[in-house]
């Protein structure tokens, strides 16, 4: 029987299955411990992109990231041999990523910018010719890439009460650490309609269709969350709902599934004691999206 041409990956059929199981638990010790990379307040391991790369890419691939924040996906690629591309609003984090990927052996490429202008010709104008000369084709001004991975902003969590325990939020302010994502109002994370959010969030991957080829793939990392009020706000869900959505013309996301990331030495947060079940968010969802037509 002939060898089934394998054009999605370099892995073999036995860690081919062994990824498609629907959970997996990454407690990266650069996550929890590295105090220099958790500038970000709400950053993902580098083995989690790792793994995730080695599946979605080839060795070389083209890697876009529209909400980079302090570099995770850059430094992966970098470790990987995939070439990377983030786009970062704040220019702290934005910063923060190049520095963590200078002198790198695959290239890296860092643009401080808005990621609603993704999937615009205009907002890669000045990078056609750096991205050419990485390797990544720019088809009527729009780069295509292989991949695309990101965990956007889990709408205005980081900007809420986490009630009378010692969170990590409250470490990091008394470390005196960032705890919130920036107050620039351009920011998502700003926005305070839930609806708007899950609108513009939506929108922004309408964007990203727009530089990923024809059968690849987007995952994006995202969490349900729970308001002040008591209500549970199914973000996850939501997003993967507006992000299937089709609009005008022939490309869409269509989702295929989620493999469910369990953080397992996360801190336990006494939230409802002793009035009222409040669930400790210790996983998150990695929403799989294939470019369809």
């Amino acid at each position: 029987m002939a060898k089934a041409r394998n054009d999605l990956n370099d892995l073999s059929g036995k860690e081919w299955i062994k990824f498609t199981r629907t959970w997996f638990v990454c407690d990266s010790p650069r996550y929890w411990r590295n105090r220099p990379t958790e500038l970000h307040p709400a950053r993902f391991p580098e083995e989690m992109v790792a793994e995730f790369l080695g599946f979605f890419t080839k060795q070389g691939g083209a890697v876009l990231d529209p909400f980079l924040g302090s570099g995770a996906t850059l430094v992966a690629c970098s470790e990987n041999e995939r070439v990377g591309v983030g786009v970062e609003l704040s220019q702290k984090y934005a910063r923060t990523a190049a520095r963590r990927t200078k002198g790198a052996s695959s290239p890296q490429m860092v643009i401080r910018g808005e990621a609603r202008g993704i999937g615009r010709k205009g907002f890669w104008q000045e990078w056609c010719r750096k991205l050419e000369a990485a390797g990544i084709a720019v088809v009527r001004g729009l780069p295509q890439f292989d991949f695309a991975i990101t965990s956007p902003p889990y709408w205005r969590m980081l900007q809420t009460s986490r009630g009378g325990v010692f969170s990590k939020q409250k470490q990091r302010a008394a470390r005196g650490l960032d705890t919130t994502y920036s107050g620039n109002p351009d920011d998502l994370g700003n926005i305070a309609d839930y609806g708007r959010f899950i609108s513009a969030l939506g929108k922004v991957f309408d964007g990203v269709r727009r530089c990923v080829k024809d059968g690849k793939y987007l995952v994006v990392v995202a969490q349900n969350l729970r308001d002040p009020d008591g209500s549970i706000r199914p973000l996850a869900w939501d997003l993967a709902r507006r992000i299937e959505k089709r609009g005008r013309g022939g490309a869409y996301w269509r989702f295929q599934g989620e493999r469910i990331w369990c953080q397992n030495t996360k801190p336990l947060g006494i939230w409802g004691y002793p009035k009222i079940f409040v669930p400790n968010y210790h996983h998150h969802y990695c929403l799989i999206f294939r470019k369809s037509r």
